[in-house]
């Protein structure tokens, strides 16, 4: 009796090469010595992932960025003042790729924390710039309906994952009716895009509750290990 080396397996008879892989036999005596007892689980090594080096450029580009704009500021007006806006996008934009590319938390949480620092960073440009309302008034609502209109597509594509969503689509909607003390506070004419992304946040929500009523509740039983 022989032993094929690769396929593991005896072959009787007066057979020198294997039938399924032609790999030489080999006597079931010396076989037993190069035949390994347990499988090999050697972990496959990985091609060396190219995002340390890419973080390493972008961090290059925005620190040069910030000092460039820091130094044209400096000459132009002898103090800092549309280059703290610099630095303040260009950190945002950090947060940004920080959550999107070290985190496994889904899109739509991702959305909503860009959507919160991306605000909140429009608020200060306002403030510091004499506070003409225009980020609540309508740079901020549009923001809220392109978040609510991105999650609803995602929600209609991927719809495998529709159980993963459900939650941070009803966290989307709640947030989304935030503009509403915006339109109630403002007397600003464009204050109505607020009203109309409260509006749009309503329908989802309304329609999440008709829908996906069933999905909603098993899901929450199940994160909250009911």
């Amino acid at each position: 009796m022989k032993i094929c080396p690769e396929c593991k397996i005896s072959v009787g008879g007066s057979a020198v090469i294997c039938p399924l892989c032609g790999s030489k036999l080999l006597n079931s005596s010396s076989a037993a010595d190069d035949i390994s007892l347990y499988p090999d689980f050697s972990i496959p090594t990985k091609p060396r992932s190219k995002f340390p080096f890419l973080a390493k450029l972008f961090a290059f580009i925005s620190l040069v960025a910030i000092l460039v704009c820091g130094f044209i500021d400096l000459i132009l007006n002898h103090r800092f003042t549309w280059s703290l806006f610099v630095i303040g996008g260009i950190a945002v934009l950090w947060v940004s790729l920080g959550t999107h590319l070290l985190t496994d938390i889904n899109l739509n949480y991702k959305l909503m924390l860009d959507l919160c620092a991306l605000s909140l960073y429009l608020i200060l440009i306002d403030k510091l710039t004499g506070w003409k309302q225009w980020s609540v008034d309508y740079v901020i609502p549009i923001l809220y309906i392109g978040v609510m209109i991105t999650t609803i597509v995602l929600a209609l594509v991927f719809r495998e994952f529709w159980r993963e969503y459900i939650l941070s689509l009803i966290a989307i909607c709640l947030l989304g009716l935030g503009p509403l003390f915006i339109f109630f506070t403002s007397k600003s004419p464009m204050r109505y895009l607020c009203l109309a992304a409260a509006i749009l946040a309503a329908v989802l929500l309304i329609g999440l509750l008709f829908f996906a009523s069933g999905k909603l509740f098993s899901e929450w039983k199940r994160r909250m290990k009911l």
